[in-house]
């Protein structure tokens, strides 16, 4: 049973911070399903990414994840972030990115399937 059915869809969504922590792509895949479940039609979805960071190796070797074990983050291209979005069902509309490449933060809608309309 999910919560969508239960609660009112929401207009926005933000997921930040969150993806990097996930070596793969199908716990991000499954979360971003779940957002695109719990938004009305035509409802946002900011999301950030890290594309590289400069401290990844330091990171690694001094922090652990919420597992216990060393935190290896797991930075993507915009490219692939942005396409686990759209399998989701989201069009991405426009991104910022800071100075150094490090960070973004991009704003997607909710698409609808043409048989859904």
């Amino acid at each position: 049973m999910t919560l969508a059915p239960i609660l009112k869809k929401a207009d926005l969504a933000i997921a930040s911070g969150l993806f990097e922590l996930f070596s793969d792509n199908a716990l991000p895949a499954t979360a971003l399903a779940g957002i695109y479940d719990s938004l009305k039609s035509g409802g946002y979805l900011i999301y950030t990414n890290q594309p590289w960071h400069p401290e990844q190796e330091f990171i690694s070797k001094t922090l652990n994840n919420h597992r216990g074990s060393s935190w290896v983050m797991r930075c993507r291209s915009q490219a692939e972030m942005d396409q686990l979005v759209e399998r989701a069902g989201f069009k991405k509309v426009t991104m910022r990115i800071d100075r150094f490449g490090i960070f973004t933060v991009s704003l997607a809608i909710k698409t609808v399937p043409a048989d859904d309309e």
